[in-house]
């Protein structure tokens, strides 16, 4: 049991010293191109492979900013056996992307699923 974490803890590792090599330019982001997406799967740059993580809600913030572009949220998950870090990842779908966005690990809605969810928050 111990080996198995090592190895993925080598992994771990090896994502979050890869993943930033090939971050794509960052750009202005809105709720209306995400809409169309979701219950798509989008690719994530990792290392040593891509994964997908499914986007399941793309929604507005209640309590909006004052800045030119409307706040919204984005959830996605992935399956039991991908876990993702917090930190930015180039992802791309069926006419979007490249495009790096910032997510981080929350907790699933209800608690029940076993599926890991992220979330990214454009303000």
């Amino acid at each position: 049991m111990r080996r198995r974490t090592v190895t993925c803890l080598t992994i771990m590792v090896s994502v979050i010293e890869n993943r930033m090599t090939s971050l794509a330019m960052p750009r202005p982001m809105y709720l209306s191109e995400f809409i169309p997406l979701i219950g798509q799967a989008l690719s994530v740059d990792c290392a040593p492979r891509s994964v997908e993580l499914m986007l399941v809600e793309a929604s507005p913030l209640r309590h909006g900013g004052q800045g030119q572009r409307p706040p919204f949220i984005l959830i996605f998950t992935s399956t039991p056996a991908v876990l993702l870090m917090a930190g930015t990842y180039v992802m791309r779908g069926d006419g979007f992307g490249p495009a790096s966005i910032y997510i981080s690990p929350i907790s699933a809605p209800g608690g029940s699923d076993a599926a890991h969810h992220y979330q990214a928050v454009f303000n």
